[in-house]
């Protein structure tokens, strides 16, 4: 796991005396720097930032406040916790699988080392939606502790899935327009897979809507998501595609799909 240095500048800080638990937070920003969310937290007259790490929606890790500092993140829960921050904003988002492998991986490493056990989510120990009803928390906080050290590369670990909204919504539309009949259970597979019709320039309806809203959560910006498979669209999907190292022809077909359903 690499853990990238940002060397921001901070205020007077205490030194953390125990630590106990992790809280997950998300950005409430579809898209923020370690240096934005510094900056916002130093115009609330803050020492910086209050998370000790921010996971961004790449996967890449980033070290905010000291790790043995003090954080403020979480009033009245602050003095023996760690505070993870995720970009996003994932009360309408849906969390990208390299968002989420990364969170994993993160927290296996601080439950290891200073021997937690206990994550909660912001909503837990303050008044708030923190981090929002799509934020994918037991397939995260359920990590086991890890050992593994900073910067090394692990063995990719197979993903548990525990219910996405967002497949939930796009099996139940496979379901209501014929092209499946699956179990709805927000638990990408064979099936999900085998339900999803094959999309391009032109289509319109509820699934190409879906596609619209999954591409713009993993950063392809397709522009406002309206059901129209339109130019904006072809050329969201054909970046993804790219990325994926899949044709880039711009069609939403079984190896787009898969990809897109993290498969």
């Amino acid at each position: 796991m690499n853990i990238i240095e940002t060397n921001l500048e901070f205020g007077a800080l205490s030194t953390r005396k125990s630590t106990k638990r992790a809280i997950l937070h998300h950005a409430e920003a579809s898209k923020c720097t370690a240096e934005d969310i510094h900056r916002w937290h130093l115009q609330n007259g803050w020492s910086g930032a209050g998370y000790h790490f921010l996971v961004r929606k790449d996967g890449s890790i980033y070290r905010l406040r000291p790790e043995n500092a003090v954080g403020s993140h979480a009033k009245g829960s602050n003095s023996d916790s760690i505070g993870i921050c995720f970009e996003g904003s994932y009360m309408t988002e849906t969390m990208p699988q390299a968002q989420i492998n990364a969170g994993r991986e993160l927290l296996g490493y601080l439950k290891g080392k200073y021997g937690f056990s206990k994550v909660q989510a912001h909503r837990d120990v303050c008044s708030t939606n923190c981090p929002g009803t799509n934020f994918p928390f037991a397939e995260i906080a359920g990590v086991a502790a890890s050992n593994t050290p900073v910067n090394s590369t692990p063995a990719q670990t197979p993903t548990t899935y525990t219910g996405n909204d967002w497949v939930r919504r796009l099996q139940t539309e496979c379901n209501t327009q014929g092209f499946s009949n699956q179990k709805v259970d927000g638990i990408p597979g064979k099936n999900t897979l085998a339900g999803c019709p094959t999309c391009r320039k032109g289509a319109r309806g509820n699934i190409t809507g879906l596609i619209q809203e999954r591409l713009n959560s993993l950063g392809f910006n397709c522009g406002k998501v309206d059901g129209i498979f339109g130019a904006g669209t072809r050329a969201a999907v054909i970046a993804f595609q790219r990325a994926h190292g899949l044709t880039a022809d711009g069609i939403v077909g079984k190896n787009t799909w898969r990809a897109l359903l993290g498969l």
